[in-house]
Formats: C-alpha cells, structure tokens, sequence
C-alpha cells in the first residue's frame, strides 16, 4: 500500500496467491476494508 510517497506493508492472517484486487489505484480506503481476495 502506497500513501502520500510512503510505502506500507499489509499483512494478512492466512498464506496464499491474490486471486482478486477489489480497489483501483485511485481509491481511497478506510482502515479494516477487504483490498483483495486471497484464494
């Protein structure tokens, strides 16, 4: 995750390849919302 110039590293609580991205570059999120699906 990139913000203003900063990069962030996420962290999820099981292994596996991305299988599906829900936000696009331009999106703005807010803290606990699903950003991809692992599978």
């Amino acid at each position: 995750l990139e913000a203003m110039k900063m990069e962030i590293d996420i962290t999820s609580p099981v292994s596996g390849v991305v299988s599906k991205i829900l936000v696009n570059t331009t999106d703005s999120v807010e803290e606990g919302e699903t950003l991809a699906i692992i599978g």
